[in-house]
């Protein structure tokens, strides 16, 4: 089944916004926030999504740190389909039940303003066809990682529209993942590299994530962390494409 019979149709009928998670954030934060944040922006009529995004979806992106007070600061962009980013706005609260709620809300009628403040004419002219990739097997994982992880990658990125193929095309672009793994201390530090190569063999960009799991974890299946960890990594492969395609609107501009 392709990845757009799957897809919601007011989702394609609609720009849409996808949720790309928030970077940095505790797993449990991050669920909870993005389901609450998914409920209040239906209520606005903004059309999202955490599972799948069309070709003209804008991208919502957040950052999680904390501050000297003991607070938390959420950092949030939307960016359009041809990776220019037409909002910014950052949020300072508690992480209780009541406050991740507030926090929420706020975002939303935040972004529905950012939103609807789109001027139509110019989002229809942000739509792009995402590029072809060629997904190559996932390079040094453990236990079944070459296989579980390639194959969720190929997943989560049909889930956002892009094409994978197997072999070479002209004028698709090359994803590469790489895992590497270390001892230390509180465990075994596992590392994924995921590269975006042009053409002419020049890395675009890069993304990478790292988590500490027991040691041998990860030496049998994979299981459901290889769907976590690759959808963690496409939507940092989305970003990468919609910047490739922005460079490549540049240049033929120039």
């Amino acid at each position: 089944m392709k990845a757009a019979d799957s897809m919601p149709p007011e989702l394609e009928a609609k720009f849409g916004l996808f949720l790309a998670g928030i970077d940095n954030a505790p797993a449990v934060f991050e669920s909870n926030f993005i389901r609450i944040l998914g409920e209040e922006l239906t209520s606005r009529d903004v059309v999202s999504s955490r599972v799948v995004a069309n070709q003209g979806s804008y991208l919502l992106v957040g950052e999680f740190s904390e501050t000297p007070t003991d607070s938390i600061r959420l950092s949030w962009r939307i960016v359009a389909a041809d990776g220019v980013v037409i909002g910014l706005f950052d949020q300072v609260g508690a992480t209780d039940e009541a406050n991740l709620a507030k926090l929420a809300q706020d975002a939303a009628n935040r972004i529905a303003m950012l939103m609807k403040a789109a001027d139509p004419p110019r989002a229809k002219s942000r739509t792009f066809t995402f590029p072809t990739v060629v997904l190559h097997p996932v390079d040094g994982a453990p236990g079944d990682g070459r296989i579980s992880l390639t194959s969720a990658m190929r997943a989560a990125l049909g889930r956002r529209s892009i094409r994978v193929l197997d072999d070479s095309h002209d004028g698709a672009l090359v994803v590469l993942g790489s895992v590497k793994t270390s001892i230390r201390g509180d465990g075994q530090l596992v590392e994924v590299h995921w590269s975006v190569i042009n053409e002419v063999g020049r890395e675009l960009g890069s993304v990478t994530q790292s988590n500490v799991v027991p040691v041998g974890m990860l030496d049998g299946s994979w299981g459901e962390i290889a769907h976590a960890v690759a959808d963690g990594g496409a939507d940092g492969v989305i970003v990468l494409l919609r910047e490739a395609h922005r460079s490549r609107s540049s240049v033929r501009l120039d």
